[in-house]
């Protein structure tokens, strides 16, 4: 859905807000009621997901299917399967409006058929929420979410700090290449060794070699 769709669901529920009525709020009635998807993996403890994204916890592996149930002034629930989250921005509302963080988490194409496209190893670090040198920034964004924008307040930073959990941080580092050089701190979710060709395409598989295998 767009931005300007947001925006004015968002306002409608702040306008609706002052106004006090024995009538109930019905703002999900407004909102595009199509399939989206989490645009990366998103961590939630109990029932609410917030933008602080701690990797502790549950995991909502990228591209889950959701439906939104209700939207208020700083806050999205849906259906996820049988889960039903909450969605809160708790921390970077000075950094971007409520209807863009949003606009970035629940999705309208599925990124499953990106990380499909990529490598197994960083596949595989995907599919653990981890990331490792060599990583391009997409990569990390899939596997760890987007950084808190109170303390990373552009994508374009060398350095992006992460919550572990509510008092640990940690910082993924890229170089020059634009690819992760260090990740500094511990605990951190990193894998055993670094991922060589993060955005090189997947090998086609050996025929030959396959045949062998068979004899």
């Amino acid at each position: 859905m767009g931005r300007m769709r947001w925006n004015l669901v968002v306002a409608g529920v702040l306008l609706a807000s002052c106004h006090r009525s024995s009538a109930p709020i019905e703002p999900i009635r407004q909102v595009d009621t199509r399939t989206l998807y989490t645009c990366c993996n998103l961590h939630y403890d109990g029932e609410e997901i917030s933008d602080a994204n701690y990797w502790t916890g549950k995991t909502l592996p990228a591209g889950t299917a959701v439906r939104i149930e209700n939207v208020t002034k700083d806050s999205v629930t849906f259906k996820a399967g049988d889960e039903r989250l909450t969605l809160k921005q708790e921390y970077g509302g000075k950094q971007e409006p409520f209807s863009q963080y949003v606009e970035k988490t629940l999705i309208a194409d599925d990124p499953r058929m990106r990380i499909g496209a990529y490598p197994p190893a960083v596949r595989r670090a995907i599919d653990h929420a981890k990331v490792e040198r060599g990583m391009t920034r997409d990569q990390v964004i899939l596997s760890l979410g987007y950084p808190p924008p109170h303390r990373t307040p552009s994508l374009k930073e060398r350095e992006w700090t992460y919550w572990y959990n509510r008092w640990v941080t940690y910082k993924v580092v890229f170089g020059d290449t634009g690819k992760v050089s260090d990740v500094v701190g511990r605990p951190a979710p990193t894998a055993e060794a670094p991922i060589a060709n993060a955005d090189a395409p997947p090998k086609p598989a050996d025929k030959k070699s396959k045949k062998h295998k068979k004899m």
